[in-house]
């Protein structure tokens, strides 16, 4: 890479009257990458293609012709997008060696089996019953237990049937037992 094209843009940066920090912030390109840019370093950039990329758009910014001094760039180490040819081209003659291979492979009685894609919906659904049977379970079990703690301790409160005491006595009781307990009157 000629030194010269480095200093063509140093020189279209000064013309234009921008600081290199000013040319940074419009370019959003790092300061220390265009220092390499005009001192004619791309080796500092770690790869062709990040050189290539910078080389444009500062170039574009400084409306500086950077054809020929891109095609002059050497080619990166994997050689571009003809290396990924593999990603592009169809695979479809390695599937039907594939599924030539299976009907080799195969038995007369295995030939009716249809082969299926099983989906992991109806064992999500399982396991989602089971969680929910599981916890219908416990909670039963909590209730239960529940109800056999509670008698024994209701059976120690006072009842009161129908109150013929007087309002005044009925303030006495409350106050000697916080808590009283009535039985149920069978409506007609």
């Amino acid at each position: 890479m000629p030194a010269s094209f480095g200093q063509t843009l140093a020189a279209a940066r000064e013309q234009r009257g921008l600081s290199i920090e000013d040319a940074a912030h419009e370019t959003r390109i790092p300061v220390q990458r265009l220092r390499l840019l005009e001192a004619g370093n791309f080796a500092g950039f770690g790869s062709m293609t990040y050189a290539r990329s910078f080389v444009r758009a500062y170039s574009e910014f400084l409306s500086v012709d950077c054809a020929a001094i891109i095609e002059e760039l050497p080619e990166g180490a994997l050689g571009g997008e003809h290396d990924y040819r593999y990603l592009t081209r169809s695979q479809g003659a390695w599937l039907r060696e594939r599924a030539a291979y299976s009907e080799r492979v195969s038995t007369p009685a295995a030939s009716n089996h249809v082969r299926t894609i099983k989906s992991p919906l109806p064992a999500a659904i399982a396991v989602f019953v089971l969680i929910l049977a599981g916890t219908a379970m416990w909670g039963k079990h909590v209730a239960e237990s529940r109800q056999s703690v509670e008698p024994a301790a209701m059976k120690a409160l006072p009842v009161l049937d129908e109150d013929p005491a007087p309002p005044a006595a009925r303030q006495v009781r409350q106050t000697e037992s916080p808590v009283t307990v009535r039985k149920a009157t069978p409506v007609d």
